[in-house]
């Protein structure tokens, strides 16, 4: 309702309920407060028993407008329009707020992607060249000891160069003196190489041993046959034809050996 039509309602409403009070009688009607209503609006005047020049009674005065119960339908839509207001400008806010940590959220996500990305691809280059030298340690996984190994033949062949090839002849004619001195010097070569090779073994974990006179272990040993020797005990080593090898501590090839068996007489 607009305020023109309002307050052209309320003067008529005014003056209809101000000559029904006159007419009812002036002294019951004055000094009560008159009520009038326009729309959702309730309105409280106060007469006054004062008397114009005309011996009339009049001088009613507005008192505070009391909004009626009803009117709290208009106070509260406009409490809702504000709340509404209000709200509709805190959910732009939380709007705005959501959408820059939507967007950091998703810069932060690009980056753990590209990161993962780029492991992922490391990880895959790593792979490939670990087993690039995965394969070529089999292959030259040998190489230090084929080295330290080359001075066994160096040697073999020293030796086998003492005894000229004329000596192997039946028509050398060489002196026995001459032939021990040849025979001497090829011994001497043959254990220089064993000294040696031993040497080149144990640098690389590999160890001999003779267990002639030891009790027969089966972790060990090699059983090969009984023998009987009443100088040695039951169930010890009398005869090795192999002596064995480990590689750091664990048997490699076990001895192969005779075990002393005597048959009580």
């Amino acid at each position: 309702m607009s305020l023109a039509r309002s307050s052209s309602s309320l003067l008529r409403q005014f003056q209809f309920e101000t000559r029904r009070a006159l007419a009812a009688g002036a002294g019951a009607t004055f000094g009560r407060p008159i009520k009038l209503r326009v729309g959702l609006w309730t309105h409280w005047f106060a007469t006054d028993a004062k008397e114009d020049s005309g011996g009339a009674a009049t001088g009613v005065t507005a008192d505070e407008e009391k909004p009626s119960p009803s009117s709290g339908v208009d106070v509260g839509a406009a409490d809702t329009s504000a709340e509404v207001e209000l709200s509709a400008q805190e959910l732009i806010t939380q709007m705005k707020a959501k959408e820059e940590h939507a967007s950091k959220l998703a810069q932060q996500v690009e980056s753990l992607t590209d990161s993962l990305k780029r492991t992922l691809a490391d990880m895959e280059n790593l792979r490939a060249r670990t087993a690039r030298e995965v394969d070529v340690s089999k292959k030259f996984a040998i190489q230090g000891f084929v080295k330290a190994l080359l001075d066994v033949p160096d040697n073999l062949e020293r030796a086998a160069s003492v005894v000229p090839p004329d000596a192997l002849k039946e028509e050398s004619g060489l002196p026995s003196e001459k032939l021990r001195i040849l025979l001497s010097g090829l011994l001497e070569g043959v254990r220089a190489t064993e000294i040696i090779l031993h040497k080149v073994l144990k640098q690389h974990g590999v160890e001999r041993y003779d267990p002639i006179g030891q009790s027969f272990d089966p972790n060990l040993h090699s059983a090969l046959f009984d023998v009987a020797d009443p100088s040695k005990e039951n169930n010890t080593i009398g005869i090795v034809t192999k002596k064995g090898y480990k590689l750091n501590d664990r048997v490699v090839r076990p001895a192969e050996v005779g075990v002393v068996r005597n048959v009580p007489s």
